[in-house]
């Protein structure tokens, strides 16, 4: 019948559904077990695959040419902090503080140019650091602090997109392209810590973009009843924390290029022609008075090999100099002159190795730095006065301060070395808290500086004497001084008297140097 035969034909086609359905729940489990990951791969999916490398920024080689220029310029102990560089945008996070700490061990590696002086902003800050002035013998105070945030991060400010797709029956295919721009600026300034001042014109504000590339293609078909589809996705990001960091090297360069007053675009490879940098070194030339023009000038000449000591005829260098530079002969001191010395130490082309004379100087020591050629020395060397207020040989009780008044009677720098009882000899002029060796003529400087707290020359052994050693030079000569003497100010040298020092000083080929010495006599 009929019927009997299609009843019979559904039964037959559900019997082999049945036991197709059965070998298919047998090999399923089977499947799945292929498709799960075994112990080794995932111990193998756990190893890193890419090497730990070191992070490299694209201001290292500035950052090294900073260091260069900061020996050749004669700058060190510079001591400065910071409470942090946080992130005002609160959409960032980076490490800025350790970013700027690296930035400045980078460009103090052989220079010693800047001294960062660390501190836990979490339990103390800049304004809690000014009340510590002064009371602790083993807390160096930094002189300047450096404050900035990152201050701007506009997101999507510039974007594009491309876009495009064929459909078909039973097959279609998209592609697409966007560009995504935005934008990160970082603000530093600089403060002195004494006065809680911001520094006017010792900033930095910089801006980076940072792109993000994405392209994409999709396809799609139909097959049967079962979808298919597949995608490929090319995306390339530039991370903000790696934008961040070079805001932060960046700015790192220009501030503290700023303080110390060197051409840091130099390092930046900037043209010196660019007037944004002419403007402020412009400023720079400004605030100098006749005498530390004076003095620059003689230092860049004498680098340069134009001027033989101080005795020479300052015209007559500058003269020659500006005609080798292409300058207007003037034979006076002038904003294109200083602008020429600040902008190279190199000599301008054509330049003499030195300047001729009658008799050749002394042959420089080749444990000096080529930078500072010996001038001859002049025919009398200034000479420096001591006064303590208690006559040429003073006597103090345990306990008491000294407050030295340092005054030569010609344009001179002065070096103040101070011996203690037990022998120990330590730099205390020029310090951190005076910098610059230069005394003009007839001016008196106090040591320890007047009106600050930042060291103390206190007497502890009754029965002792104990000496003052001031040497003075009518040029710079403590560039050229050996290692010995290139210690940190305020710390033990490695001489066992005051004679070494004085040896060390008139060991520098061409240098007139006079001394004078106070002796101090310890009582109960």
């Amino acid at each position: 019948m009929q019927p009997g035969l299609w009843g019979w034909g559904a039964q037959g086609h559900s019997r082999r559904g049945v036991q197709r359905m059965a070998r298919l729940c047998l090999a399923l489990p089977l499947l799945l077990g292929a498709c799960q990951a075994g112990p080794q791969a995932a111990l193998d999916a756990a190893q890193p695959r890419t090497a730990p490398v070191r992070t490299l920024s694209n201001f290292n080689e500035a950052l090294r040419c900073m260091d260069d220029m900061f020996a050749a310029n004669g700058k060190r102990d510079i001591f400065i902090t910071t409470a942090g560089i946080p992130d005002a945008t609160g959409l960032i996070a980076a490490g800025t503080k350790e970013m700027f700490i690296s930035a400045v061990s980078h460009m103090s590696a052989r220079s010693n140019a800047f001294r960062f002086v660390d501190f836990d902003p979490t339990q103390i800050d800049v304004h809690e650091l000014h009340k510590l002035l002064g009371l602790s013998p083993d807390f160096v105070a930094p002189s300047y602090y450096v404050r900035g945030a990152i201050t701007q991060l506009d997101s999507g400010v510039l974007a594009s997109s491309v876009g495009g797709s064929v459909s078909m029956p039973g097959f279609d295919i998209a592609a697409s392209a966007d560009r995504i721009i935005s934008i990160v600026s970082v603000d530093l300034n600089v403060g002195k810590l004494v006065t809680r001042q911001i520094l006017p014109g010792i900033s930095a504000n910089n801006t980076i973009a940072v792109v993000q590339v994405g392209k994409g293609v999709d396809t799609g078909g139909l097959i049967g009843k079962a979808g298919l589809t597949f995608s490929v996705s090319l995306d390339r990001s530039e991370g903000y924390a790696q934008a961040v960091r070079n805001l932060i090297d960046l700015s790192t360069i220009e501030v503290l290029g700023k303080l110390a007053r060197v051409p840091y675009w130099e390092c930046l490879h900037i043209d010196a022609t660019n007037p944004a940098f002419r403007t402020e070194a412009r400023q720079w030339f400004d605030l100098m008075g006749s005498g530390e023009r004076e003095r620059f000038v003689r230092t860049g000449l004498a680098r340069a090999g134009y001027l033989a000591g101080d005795g020479a005829d300052l015209a007559a260098a500058i003269g020659h100099y500006q005609a080798d530079s292409d300058l207007i002969p003037t034979g006076r001191i002038d904003f294109d002159l200083y602008y020429r010395l600040l902008a190279s130490d190199k000599r301008p082309s054509g330049a003499p190795a030195a300047v001729p004379s009658a008799a050749a100087p002394p042959a420089p020591d080749p444990a000096m730095p080529a930078q500072s050629p010996a001038p001859p020395s002049p025919a009398l060397p200034p000479r420096v006065g001591l006064d303590s207020g208690r006559g040429p040989q003073p006597a103090y009780r345990v306990g008491e301060s000294i407050t030295l008044r340092v005054q030569p009677d010609a344009d001179a720098y002065v070096y103040c070395y101070y011996q203690d009882a037990s022998g120990t000899v330590a730099r205390i002029f020029p310090n951190r808290f005076q910098p610059d060796a230069f005394i003009p003529a007839n001016q008196a400087v106090s040591v320890p500086p007047a009106g600050q707290s930042g060291f103390r020359i206190r007497f502890d052994h009754a029965g002792s004497r104990e000496t003052i050693l001031c040497l003075a030079a009518g040029h710079e000569v403590g560039l050229r001084l050996p290692d010995a003497l290139k210690r940190q100010d305020l710390e033990p040298l490695p001489v066992q008297a005051l004679d070494q020092v004085t040896a060390g000083f008139r060991a520098i080929p061409g240098a007139a140097v006079a001394e004078t010495r106070l002796p101090i006599e310890v009582t109960r």
